[in-house]
């Protein structure tokens, strides 16, 4: 059986668009979307005890703070999971993203 992983690509919010075109480019047809705020160790780490329990504090330093990100994921063969990194190397050079691939030990579809 080819090993196959969940990819799942992370790149800042304005980068979606380059992002799609690469997974299509690769062959990718099916993947999904998950938007979140990434906050970097670098912009907590000078906080006091106090302010990091102040929930307030950390609401204001997530909405002002943080950074719009989206995940792309899919799951695919190993191969194409290369296809796809040599694309973003090449084509978004430039940019912020990260690449996390989780390999799958098994698919179970119980209803299609």
């Amino acid at each position: 059986m080819t090993k196959r992983v969940l990819f799942k690509l992370f790149v800042e919010e304005k980068n979606v668009g380059k992002a799609i075109n690469i997974m299509t480019l690769a062959g990718i047809t099916g993947f999904f979307l998950h938007k979140y705020r990434g906050l970097s160790p670098d912009k907590i780490k000078n906080l006091s005890k106090e302010e990091l329990e102040n929930i307030e504090k950390i609401y204001d330093i997530i909405e002002n703070e943080s950074d719009k990100a989206v995940v792309i994921g899919t799951v695919v063969k190993n191969e194409k999971a290369k296809k796809i990194e040599e694309l973003l190397k090449e084509r978004m050079s430039d940019e912020r993203w990260t690449v996390m691939k989780i390999p799958i030990l098994k698919v179970k579809v119980h209803k299609v």
